[in-house]
């Protein structure tokens, strides 16, 4: 089985919830490991957006939201630079 990035599943979650949540975290996985076949594991705030989606605390539509907003503020350019940082996807 693939190591997970997440925290295990909080006691008390009927089978329904333990089921949506494992595929959550499943699919949150491969996209990770998906990532680092190319380049460097996610940073500390990328896995705790991810995190939130994988306890259902927020749609995958909000994580990739926060994401992008996320990476724009660390990467968008400064104004009047003529150079942005190279790579922004992590």
């Amino acid at each position: 089985m693939m190591k997970s990035f997440f925290t295990p599943a909080p006691a008390g979650l009927d089978p329904e919830q333990m089921t949506a949540r494992h595929e959550r975290e499943r699919h949150a996985n491969n996209s990770i490991a998906i990532l680092m076949s190319n380049g460097p594991a996610p940073s500390p705030e990328a896995l705790a957006i991810m995190q939130r989606h994988v306890d259902g605390e927020i749609s995958i539509e909000e994580a990739i939201k926060l994401t992008d907003a996320m990476l724009l503020t660390r990467y968008r350019p400064e104004a009047g630079s003529a150079t942005s940082e190279a790579n922004p996807a992590r």
